[in-house]
């Protein structure tokens, strides 16, 4: 069993490198990558630890980086990237585009459309949130949720699931919820760039979670014919096996890699564990063979 996607505390997860590495450890998984949005700096860590002490199976070099395709928010997943050289990338550009002042403007953002909607929040001075690791969207869906008078309020579909607020109001163009990032983000031409220039090959994550694209096909062919995108996140903690299915038969028909990962979060998704995801996944070795 394998896991490829995984978070640490140098994103947004909650656990510690070391962490990871003996949970990982205890549930006999083979492969693991650690896929920390928008950063390496888990790799860094590595290289100052004795690795073997705590996990002994096989650890892929990867990250998780958010891009503004087609006016909207999507992530791609590298994976056998040279870390050194990605961080380098993600410091420049970044540099004055730091993840505290971009957050507190979407939190204010989505703050003042809750106030507009007239929804039930508390004092916007006395949210609790660390702007240095918690996604602002993810903020103000549970102070959202805090207040159960919110819920005649709101749609019933964004009420029930925060991956649809996030994917479906959030990046939603005709929302009023919407959120425009593109300043804040690059292309998806230079991050596919960037990822092939560090060695490293350039896989579509969790791609089914984009309800505001009616074509997945189009959307998947699109990314793999004219951005050179090489692999799909066929195995993912919500999926079905149906869905597993669907998408496994793309890669071969399309001749694209395979890759499964739980998008583990530690408690700050606690109904997601490594490498089980929500208790569905079992993501078998060989898939990964022939690219790894």
């Amino acid at each position: 069993m394998i896991d490829l996607h995984i978070h640490t505390n140098n994103s947004d997860g909650s656990d510690s490198v070391i962490e990871v590495l003996k949970k990982a450890e205890k549930l006999g998984l083979k492969t693991i990558s650690i896929t920390d949005h928008d950063t390496c700096k888990a790799y860094e860590e590595l290289e100052n630890i004795d690795v073997k002490k705590y996990y002994s199976g096989n650890i892929i070099k990867g990250v998780e980086l958010r891009c503004f395709y087609n006016r909207r928010i999507i992530e791609l997943l590298g994976y056998n990237i040279d870390p050194k050289k990605m961080q380098e990338w993600l410091d420049d550009f970044y540099r004055t585009r730091t993840r505290d002042v971009i957050q507190t403007r979407y939190l204010k953002q989505l703050y003042a459309t809750c106030m507009e909607l007239k929804l039930h929040m508390k004092p916007f001075e006395e949210i609790e949130w660390d702007p240095n690791s918690d996604w602002a969207a993810r903020i103000i869906y549970r102070e959202m949720k805090s207040d159960i008078r919110n819920k005649d309020l709101l749609p019933e579909d964004l009420w029930n699931e925060y991956d649809c607020f996030r994917h479906h109001y959030c990046y939603n163009l005709e929302n009023i919820f919407y959120i425009d990032k593109s300043p804040d983000l690059p292309t998806p031409e230079e991050l596919i760039k960037q990822i092939k220039k560090t060695g490293g090959l350039v896989f579509i994550p969790h791609i089914l979670l984009y309800k505001w694209a009616e074509n997945k096909d189009d959307l998947i062919f699109d990314l793999i014919d004219n951005y050179g995108v090489e692999g799909i996140e066929c195995y993912y903690n919500s999926f079905t096996k149906e869905q597993t299915d669907y998408l496994k038969n793309i890669c071969k028909n399309k001749k694209v890699y395979m890759s499964g990962g739980s998008d583990y979060h530690g408690t700050k998704r606690p109904e997601v564990e490594l490498g089980t995801g929500q208790g569905n996944l079992n993501i078998p070795d060989e898939i990964i063979l022939d690219w790894v």
